[in-house]
């Protein structure tokens, strides 16, 4: 069963650099959020703080497991489960193998399995990950995630440098992720897909939290766009 991500007061620093301060949020099961916002806007480095990749303050809590204080193989063992930016697969593994090292090895299941969520990948479970195209190791990377049985997935930018087409589909697949009652936490640039979700949107402006609102709201365009260019 799924659960809810609270993030309290998640501050990032990198030597005297600020990445991210003060950003608190929820996501709820079945909900999703949207963290928008510019290039070094800290949203990155809020989603690395969440999951343990980067030393961070402040309380980070899955149901009634608290995080902060977990690695990032810990954490992601408790149930958050962290699409990172750029794919990441095992590019030497066949796609079946990538698939195969990402399940628990105490039995637990996920909600929904991989290659259901993604049938497209069953054509290619015995290619190497490094041979599939870029969206094709996004899809990976998704059911990958998937198949470590979380309870929260994050992704981030899950739609970089996706063609159109795919672009849909990833925010396709997404949306399956939350009705299926994942917690579903996305960083991303593209307003079009927040607002195909009808996400709860926080936009963020060096390191904070400067707007939170409706994918469907009419004045996220402008509220995005005044973040970019402040």
């Amino acid at each position: 069963m799924a659960s809810e991500l609270v993030v309290e007061n998640l501050t990032v620093r990198y030597g005297a650099v600020v990445a991210a301060e003060g950003v608190s949020l929820t996501v709820a099961p079945g909900e999703c959020v949207v963290l928008l916002g510019a290039n070094g806007a800290g949203k990155t480095s809020t989603l690395h703080g969440i999951g343990g990749l980067t030393p961070a303050l402040g309380r980070v809590r899955l149901g009634d497991v608290e995080l902060d204080r977990l690695s990032a193989s810990r954490r992601a063992r408790a149930g958050l489960g962290h699409v990172l930016e750029g794919r990441h697969v095992f590019p030497n593994m066949t796609v079946a193998e990538n698939l195969d090292v990402a399940r628990p090895r105490g039995g637990a299941k996920p909600p929904v399995e991989p290659l259901d969520l993604l049938p497209e990948l069953k054509e290619h479970l015995g290619r190497a990950a490094g041979r599939l195209s870029g969206g094709q190791q996004q899809m990976l990377a998704i059911a990958r995630a998937v198949a470590g049985a979380p309870q929260a997935i994050m992704l981030d930018e899950p739609t970089n440098g996706l063609a159109p087409k795919l672009v849909a589909r990833t925010t396709e697949i997404i949306a399956t992720l939350r009705d299926l009652g994942f917690a579903v936490l996305v960083v991303e640039q593209r307003l079009e897909v927040a607002q195909d979700l009808a996400a709860d949107v926080l936009v963020l402006r060096h390191g904070h939290i400067v707007h939170e609102v409706k994918g469907t709201d009419p004045e996220l365009p402008d509220l995005l766009h005044a973040a970019y260019l402040s």
